[in-house]
């Protein structure tokens, strides 16, 4: 017998090592094709983790590794939707490296890819570290910054909010992946300021932030052969020229944007050896633009927006709503105005969009012979205050056979571009009002077409009634119903501890309720 049971025994154990055995190959099995099959389900009510078509066929396509840099900290709103996006674009291909850096919890870390990217930062006034890129996408030595303003449209005046993740991050992955590189000229030969120059007047920033968005940047002299030296352009920037642009020069701008070239003028006022102020030469340019550029200095009265010092010539001017002014319209905070100093006016004459103004108090001088006699006042009390245009955009139609619609941007003044307003950070405002223009100007077209999210709603939409009926709640509806419910309470409890004390002593009442 005590063989038979150890046989059984035996024979048991042995079941039981094989069906071990047997449930961690199907574990094993489970994980391998769970590694090999990887689904998500999406329960958003409007299905913003599902990814669009064209982003999965990027994606898919993928040969080479990409690298995301997420700089977004853990208390910032934005972290766990982008998390939840990248996990989806995970589950279509292997080829991405996601890295996550808390720029508050991890400095040093930070401070190593602040470098790399020559990435700006700051802090807010709450103590967080705010930067001028949300998330870095990279593949070799081609990068793409993403901002805040890239990852939400926000429509104050509607009070909606569109998100715009899956764009943002699709439009980066396809731009480090293209393999056109768009040049940037800056116009030379005409006492322009010059890209190279690192004194506070000088470009040298820009076009250290120019060439961080994979740009090549390259000066070209526009005084013979202007046609020869503007080939292969995508951009042409003409930064506060101090000379007059001849008139074959001029002409040879207007046709190589009648052809497809994008232009920033950046036409500071000018004085003439007679003390009136002079005309730049791009007058051509700016009728082709629908708009005039005048030849006279703009004054701003108005103290509310003008400096104490000078003046009047440096003054703050209001942003009107167009992509180049982005971010800088609705709520914008004091840290984001523009500041301009030494502008002209432009004055808008056809398809002409202003992008920046002047208060109604400004004024325009054409002669500043006044001024350095010391009769400003005179000047002040002869001329007629109104709202000027400083800044003008407008987009051209697509010639034929051309691969982009060109634009063209004037703004009065050259002090946007400075080094200044990279440096100094009450300038916030001024370098992304450039930087919005350049980006806009010089647009590469998306390689993939990522249909947008459906827009809802911001926050609660409150009124008088609404406001009144809430009020009620909380001082006096939720109050007298917690008094209420206490009281109850309070009752009840009274009553079963004397029936508790009844129950116990029985006689005691009885004897109680005898006469």
């Amino acid at each position: 017998m005590s063989r038979l049971r150890l046989s059984r025994l035996g024979r048991a154990q042995a079941l039981s090592a094989a069906g071990v055995f047997a449930a961690a190959v199907l574990a094993v099995n489970a994980n391998w094709l769970a590694a090999r099959t990887y689904v998500r389900w999406d329960f958003t009510s409007q299905a913003l983790y599902t990814l669009s078509q064209p982003t999965r066929e990027l994606l898919r396509a993928l040969d080479e590794p990409v690298e995301i840099v997420v700089l977004l900290s853990r208390a910032d709103p934005l972290t766990v939707s982008v998390r939840h996006l990248l996990s989806a674009y995970g589950a279509e291909t292997s080829a991405l490296r996601v890295t996550a850096i808390d720029p508050d919890r991890e400095p040093a870390r930070f401070l190593a890819i602040q470098q790399k990217y020559g990435i700006l930062s700051g802090k807010a006034e709450d103590g967080r570290v705010v930067t001028d890129a949300s998330i870095v996408v990279a593949r070799g030595d081609r990068h793409w910054f993403i901002t805040p303003d890239d990852l939400l449209k926000f429509d104050e005046a509607a009070g909606r909010v569109q998100p715009a993740l899956e764009q943002a991050l699709t439009e980066g992955i396809a731009n480090v992946l293209g393999t056109e590189e768009a040049t940037i000229c800056f116009s030379r030969g005409h006492d322009e300021l010059g890209p190279n120059d690192a004194g506070p007047e000088g470009l040298a920033e820009l076009r250290n932030r120019i060439e961080k968005n994979n740009y090549r940047v390259e000066e070209r002299d526009l005084r013979s052969d202007a046609d020869a030296a503007l080939s292969g352009c995508r951009l042409l920037v003409i930064a506060g020229p101090k000379l007059r642009f001849g008139e074959a020069a001029s002409e040879s701008i207007v046709r190589a944007v009648r052809g497809g070239m994008s232009a920033l003028v950046l036409a500071g006022p000018t004085v003439g050896e007679d003390g009136r102020m002079a005309s730049s030469g791009l007058e051509p340019l700016a009728a082709l633009a629908g708009a005039e550029l005048e030849d006279d200095l703009v004054i701003e009265t108005d103290a509310a927006r003008r400096l104490p010092r000078g003046l009047g010539e440096v003054f703050f001017a209001e942003p009107k709503e167009h992509a180049v002014t982005r971010g800088l319209v609705h709520g914008a905070r004091p840290e984001l105005d523009v500041l301009v100093s030494e502008s002209r006016s432009i004055q808008p004459t056809r398809g002409a969009l202003p992008v920046l103004t002047t208060s109604d108090d400004a004024l325009s001088i054409r002669d500043v012979r006044p001024i350095l006699e010391g009769r400003l006042g005179d000047v002040v009390r002869t001329a007629e205050p109104r709202q000027f245009v400083l800044a003008v955009a407008r987009e051209l139609e697509k010639p034929a056979g051309a691969k982009h619609a060109p634009r063209v941007v004037l703004v009065g003044t050259a002090s946007l571009a400075e080094n200044r307003a990279f440096r100094e950070p009450a300038l916030y405002g001024s370098r992304m009002f450039l930087e919005n223009a350049i980006s806009w100007l010089s647009a590469r077209p998306a390689l993939v077409s990522v249909p947008e999210k459906p827009s809802r709603e911001i926050g609660l939409g409150l009124t008088e009634d609404a406001l009144s009926e809430v009020l009620r709640y909380v001082l006096i509806y939720m109050p007298g119903a917690a008094a209420l419910l206490g009281a109850v309470v309070l009752l009840r409890r009274r009553a079963v501890e004397a029936r508790s004390r009844r129950a116990a002593h029985p006689r005691e009442d009885e004897d109680a309720a005898r006469p």
